[in-house]
């Protein structure tokens, strides 16, 4: 598995017995809630993002019945589109926001956003543990474990509106009908533009990201195997060697996003989105490593093909 960047919550080798119950961490909260990397009330962000940030652990252990198993190795870090993107969007200069329920235990997520630049001024807090996926790998065997967590006290009426209006752009990643349809309803009203991941849940927006299925008034077919098509053109995809798969597609609709707000040129944002999409498969880390100056240099060649 790889890590979100290099950055780990933790990475250690200990001697535990698989249980049920956690270990109560450090509560989750600001050291000063009026000044957590809050923009000033006026001001519109470029990009809002909803969607769920994870807890990602990953346990490596033999899991033997009837003994105390050793754990020989065990990882956790934050995850989730909707972080990922966040990040690679602020990476390409974006100014961006995060809404995302957040549990107490996601010790270190608010130095991480704090660290570039993505403003968590309206993350939701649940005194719920973080939504979790964990993985246990044995020697014969594979288990993936969800938790929901945090994300069953995220609500409609746990959205400020107003954030959600002044914002110049709106992403959607959310798995949930209702928490999607009531941010489209609310950004409708002030005619904000609206994308959505269909991955997650179907919405009204203004631009889909599917898998293959066409829907809504602009449709941005995502297959980094097959191609990309944006309304049935064609868009190149790039692979070298190395290529890594994980990030890519965030590293793509973060890239549109940040070109599109700017030109609303559909056909070169998601050239920009696929040069993204490569230079982040160069790298084994999810987050976006190359510069937004490499980005755009690598853009102008592949355009002017």
């Amino acid at each position: 598995m790889q890590a979100l960047g290099h950055i780990f919550i933790q990475h250690q080798k200990f001697t535990e017995k698989i249980s049920a119950r956690y270990i109560n961490p450090p509560t989750l909260r600001p050291s000063n809630p009026l000044s957590i990397n809050i923009v000033e009330e006026t001001q519109c962000m470029d990009l809002v993002i909803i969607g769920v940030v994870n807890i990602h652990s990953v346990v490596t252990t033999s899991l033997k019945s009837g003994v105390v198993n050793v754990i020989t190795e065990y990882t956790e870090k934050f995850s989730g589109s909707a972080l990922t993107r966040a990040l690679d969007a602020s990476v390409l200069g974006v100014d961006v926001g995060l809404i995302s329920p957040v549990g107490r235990d996601a010790v270190g997520l608010f130095d991480l956003l704090k660290r570039y630049s993505v403003d968590y001024s309206h993350i939701v807090l649940s005194p719920k543990k973080n939504t979790t996926f964990m993985e246990v790998d044995t020697s014969t065997r594979h288990y993936t474990l969800y938790y929901e967590g945090a994300i069953t006290d995220f609500h409609p009426d746990r959205i400020e509106k107003e954030y959600i209006k002044k914002a110049k752009a709106l992403h959607i990643c959310f798995p949930d009908k209702e928490i999607t349809d009531y941010v489209v309803k609310t950004a409708r009203k002030k005619k904000v533009f609206i994308s959505a991941d269909t991955e997650c849940a179907p919405a009204d927006a203004d631009i889909v990201f599917t898998d293959g299925v066409t829907t809504g008034r602009n449709t941005v077919v995502l297959n980094f195997e097959k191609g990309i098509t944006v309304n049935g053109e064609k868009i190149p995809v790039y692979k070298g060697d190395p290529y890594y798969e994980n990030g890519v597609k965030d590293a793509f609709i973060a890239a549109f996003l940040a070109r599109y707000i700017k030109s609303e040129h559909l056909v070169y944002s998601a050239l920009y989105g696929s040069c993204a999409a490569y230079l982040c498969s160069q790298s084994k880390s999810t987050v976006l490593t190359c510069t937004k100056e490499e980005l755009d240099t690598l853009f102008d060649e592949k355009r002017d093909l």
